[in-house]
């Protein structure tokens, strides 16, 4: 896949993600619910922190801290893809997709401070966090990388 190219789907992808976040803002006020389906609302939250809302009450400096982080992660990540150029597609798609949740909600963090969030699933009793689709990106992208790394990179010795 050539460097255009991969450029062109991660900022789809934050653009996906970026655009889904100011249409349910726009819509519903903090805390309100959609109903769409008997396990699936868009319920509208903030979240100052990280993952599973760790590190929410960091403030202005846990912000910024959070930004610098995430930062040196994602330029690590795009390091490999742009000069290391994996050699496997699987691990090529995983880093797109963890890159691109990366930036959507960095996007978020540095101009809001906070992330969007607004896709609640549960069933009955239980309830999933709320997350956006930068979130679905990271997190499908850790599992075609754990994927590539149980199932291909370790098996070629």
């Amino acid at each position: 896949m050539k460097t255009t190219s991969i450029t062109l789907l991660i900022i789809l992808l934050v653009v996906l993600d970026q655009i889904s976040k100011i249409l349910i803002s726009s819509y519903l006020s903090l805390g309100e619910s959609l109903n769409l389906l008997p396990f699936l609302n868009f319920t509208l939250i903030h979240n100052a922190g990280i993952a599973f809302s760790i590190f929410d009450e960091g403030g202005y400096m846990g912000r910024w801290f959070l930004v610098i982080a995430i930062s040196g992660i994602l330029g690590y990540l795009l390091f490999l893809i742009y000069k290391k150029t994996p050699e496997h597609k699987l691990e090529l798609m995983s880093l797109i997709l963890i890159i691109s949740g990366g930036l959507g909600n960095l996007v978020d963090r540095a101009f809001l401070g906070y992330v969007v969030d607004f896709v609640h699933v549960f069933y009955q009793n239980y309830s999933f966090y709320v997350f956006n689709l930068a979130d679905s990106y990271i997190t499908v992208g850790i599992i075609l990388y754990l994927s590539y790394y149980f199932f291909i990179e370790r098996t070629k010795t």
